[in-house]
């Protein structure tokens, strides 16, 4: 690890002082996985597990907001685990955060099933196969499908969740295909869309999208969500979002 401690660096999150431990060398977080963490929605009684959390903003997200009172996060990478202990110790809150080192792949060897309502995950959007690989490994694992497909990503979601419980994703729209064809491969049903695009009338780059295990709802799609102004300044939705107040 000594190798890559040298480009580790403290981020404030903005969020009443907490902030997370992040290293240039591997893939850090972007606003998607804040976005991904206010369209969870999550309520604070809901035993939450975030899959393929990287550095963990998603849980830190949701502890610093008060959205939830304990998360657990599923991480291959160890470097990246041990990054979360120490954001997790930086902000107090390792008693709330259980990090679980291991493969989703083999998620049944690592954890029970049904054991939780929400599940929560912003995997590698490109699968093998699509554009050149990169040289950098640990970048490319949180970039393309090299350790997880979405198969797995719903495989793992079904067997976690209790009958009835969310997944929520961020992904890329133009496999939106796959997405529905998995959800309805392992029995979940589309509940909520919304698109995400950097300029109002631009083309979406992102797409937010939540499932329900085991229930058949009708498809919400919300109003798209535009990141920037014409002045490239941050938009007032993605304001609120950044600047949502903790729940008490």
């Amino acid at each position: 690890m000594e190798e890559f401690a040298a480009f580790d660096q403290l981020d404030d999150l903005q969020l009443g002082g907490w902030c997370i431990w992040q290293n240039s060398r591997f893939f850090r977080f972007g606003t998607d996985g804040v976005l991904l963490a206010d369209f969870a929605r999550c309520k604070k009684n809901e035993k939450v597990i975030d899959l393929c959390s990287g550095t963990g903003i998603v849980p830190f997200q949701l502890l610093a907001r008060g959205d939830a009172d304990r998360v657990d996060a599923l991480e291959l990478q160890p470097y990246l685990c041990r990054l979360m202990e120490r954001s997790a110790a930086y902000n107090q809150c390792a008693d709330r955060l259980r990090i679980i080192e291991g493969d989703v792949c083999n998620i049944r060897a690592l954890l029970q099933g049904g054991a939780y309502q929400l599940v929560t995950v912003n995997p590698p959007y490109e699968p093998l196969g699509r554009g050149i690989l990169g040289q950098n490994p640990h970048r490319e694992l949180a970039r393309r499908e090299v350790a997880c497909t979405l198969a797995d990503i719903f495989s793992a979601a079904a067997y976690l969740l209790q009958s009835g419980g969310r997944l929520v994703m961020v992904h890329r729209p133009y496999r939106l295909p796959e997405i529905f064809q998995n959800m309805e491969q392992c029995g979940f049903a589309a509940s909520r869309l919304q698109f995400v695009e950097g300029h109002r009338g631009e083309r979406p780059a992102l797409v937010l999208i939540e499932g329900i295990l085991h229930s058949k709802r009708e498809l919400q799609v919300e109003p798209a969500l535009t990141l920037h102004r014409e002045d490239g300044e941050m938009s007032d939705e993605l304001l609120k979002i950044y600047r949502r107040e903790r729940k008490e």
